[in-house]
């Protein structure tokens, strides 16, 4: 019996003494879907018709200026995707909000109610950094607040954001995964008052000026975009 499952390819790279977020931001640019930490390595998925001869030759040159090795594994053609779901547990950020899928009919929920659609797309709540990032945003006051959002993955932020009354706001993100994702995610919570954006730095408003911005990105990528 055969699926139609899209077939999957990991690309297992050795990023040595490269911190494994800077190595995300360099290859961040490329259809990579998603990536996670494995011990050393830093795993990179993409579909295996977006692994053209054009994306491996900026891959391998990556790799040779800054001294990197990878591998690349065919991956086992399943519904990765469910797979996904099957290992995303709701999330309770103190007593401030929990984060649940809709399919966590049964989760008790603290605090606010935020419903993302896991697609692979980074900010669930599950790493450190967006778990504190919600936790410092509860401290501020937001509301009529005007926000930038800068990297905004699956719209977790913006999101909790607006629930606190802050508006209008900006989500900006470069990945089309990301930016698929938090458009379903904002319809998942009703939420109406942000301006979804795909693209980089190059998309902000110049010319506006922000109460809030929520960066939760590498630091490079920050830097580099401080005017």
């Amino acid at each position: 019996m055969t699926n139609n499952y899209p077939e999957w390819l990991e690309c297992r790279f050795n990023p040595g003494n490269m911190e494994a977020d800077t190595l995300v931001a360099l290859i961040a640019g490329l259809p990579f879907n998603s990536f996670m930490e494995d011990d050393i390595f830093l795993l990179a998925y993409i579909g295996k018709n977006e692994f053209t001869d054009e994306v491996i030759k900026e891959v391998d040159d990556i790799c040779a200026e800054f001294g990197i090795s990878y591998e690349v594994n065919q991956m086992e053609q399943k519904d990765w995707n469910a797979e996904w779901e099957a290992n995303f547990p709701p999330v309770v950020v103190k007593d401030i909000c929990t984060i649940v899928a809709p399919f966590h009919t049964d989760a008790e929920i603290i605090g606010r109610k935020i419903v993302l659609s896991p697609k692979m797309a980074f900010g669930t709540g599950h790493h450190e950094t967006t778990y504190g990032m919600i936790v410092k945003m509860d401290e501020l006051d937001m509301r009529d607040k005007k926000v930038l959002d800068f990297g905004s993955g699956t719209g977790v932020l913006s999101i909790f954001a607006s629930m606190k009354g802050a508006n209008p706001i900006d989500a900006i993100d470069i990945e089309g995964p990301a930016y698929d994702n938090m458009l379903d995610n904002f319809k998942l919570n009703e939420i109406d008052n942000i301006v979804p954006i795909l693209g980089g730095g190059e998309k902000i408003d110049a010319d506006g000026l922000y109460d809030v911005i929520l960066a939760n990105i590498t630091a490079n990528v920050i830097l580099d975009h401080l005017d």
